[in-house]
C-alpha cells in the first residue's frame, strides 16, 4: 500500500521535467523576475488543485500509480494540499534529505508527509486508517533534526571539497595577474643602470602595492604573496600556491616574455593553465 522511495521519485523527475518544460516556455516571453512570480503561482497551483482533485495526484504521481490521501484516507482539500506544499520547503531546505527518510520509515513517509499529516499510497489501494498507527510527535522532531543534521554535513562536504578548491583556484589566478602587472610594470619602469645591478635602495624606483624593500636584499622586493628579485637578465617573481606549492614567473629584459616554472605536479599544472604574454 505505501510507495516506495523510488517510486515517488521518478514522480518526482517527471513533474521536474514538467517545470523545465514550462520554464523554457515561459523564458521566451518573460522577463526573470516576472518568471520567479508566475512560475511560484503555477506550482502551487499544480501541486495544491491537482492534489485536491479527484486524481489526488499531480501528473508525475499519477503516471506512477500514486495518489496522496490524509491520515485517514480522505482526498486533501485545497488547503491541506496547500499545506503540504508549504511542508515540501522544509525537505527542500535540507537538501532532500527529508526526503530520503522514507527509506527507513515504517509508512515510506517523509518529512513533509509527517509535517502535513498525509500519506502516499498506490492508486487503487484502499487505506485502512485503523492500520495506520501515527509516529509520537517526537519521533517528528528526532526526524527533522537528523534531517537538518545531515544536510549541515553535506553542505560543509561541498564548501571543503567543491567550492573551497574553486575559491583557491580564483585567488591563485588574481595573485599570478597581478604578479605579471607588476613585472610589466618593473621592466617598463627600470632605468638603464638596473641592468649592471650594483646595488642600493634606489634600484626600485617605482613603489609597488603590498611590496616593501627587503633590507637584507636590495634587489628584492618583498610583496604580499610573492616576491620580485631583479637579476641581469630580467625580473623573477617568486610565489606560492593555496596548496603551498611554490612557482615562479620570469619576465625577460631582452625579449619581453614570461615565462613560469615550477617542481611539484599541481605548480606545473598551474603554470600550462596561464595564458602568458
Amino acid at each position: 500500500m505505501y510507495v516506495s522511495i523510488w517510486k515517488r521519485f521518478w514522480a518526482f523527475i517527471i513533474d521536474a521535467a514538467f517545470f523545465l518544460l514550462l520554464f523554457w516556455i515561459l523564458a521566451q516571453i518573460l522577463d526573470n523576475f516576472t518568471i520567479s512570480i508566475v512560475l511560484l503561482v503555477i506550482i502551487w497551483l499544480y501541486y495544491a488543485l491537482l492534489e485536491s482533485s479527484p486524481w489526488q495526484a499531480s501528473l508525475g504521481k499519477r503516471i506512477m500509480g500514486l495518489k496522496v490521501v490524509d491520515k485517514r484516507g480522505r482526498r486533501l482539500s485545497f488547503g491541506k494540499a496547500t499545506k503540504r506544499l508549504l511542508s515540501r520547503v522544509v525537505t527542500n531546505l535540507t537538501f532532500y534529505f527529508g526526503f530520503f527518510t522514507a527509506a527507513f520509515d515504517e509508512h515510506k513517509e517523509t518529512l513533509h508527509d509527517k509535517m502535513s499529516k498525509s500519506v502516499v499510497i498506490n492508486k487503487n489501494a484502499e487505506f485502512n486508517p485503523d492500520d495506520y498507527q501515527e509516529p509520537a510527535h517526537h519521533d517528528l522532531t528526532l526526524i527533522t533534526i537528523i534531517s537538518l543534521i545531515l544536510a549541515a554535513v553535506f553542505v560543509a562536504g561541498l564548501l571543503w571539497w567543491v567550492v573551497l578548491p574553486q575559491y583557491q583556484k580564483i585567488g591563485d589566478r588574481l595573485n599570478a595577474a597581478t604578479i605579471i602587472d607588476n613585472l610589466n610594470l618593473a621592466v617598463q619602469n627600470r632605468p638603464a643602470r638596473l641592468q649592471a645591478a650594483q646595488g642600493g635602495q634606489e634600484i626600485w624606483l617605482k613603489s609597488y602595492s603590498g611590496c616593501v624593500n627587503d633590507p637584507q636584499d636590495p634587489l628584492t622586493l618583498q610583496c604580499h604573496g610573492y616576491r620580485m628579485t631583479l637579476q641581469p637578465e630580467g625580473i623573477l617573481a617568486v610565489s606560492r600556491l593555496s596548496d603551498w606549492h611554490e612557482y615562479s614567473l620570469f619576465k625577460s629584459y631582452k625579449n619581453g616574455k614570461i615565462t613560469c616554472a615550477a617542481q611539484t605536479k599541481s605548480a606545473i599544472k598551474f603554470c600550462r593553465s596561464l595564458d602568458l604574454p
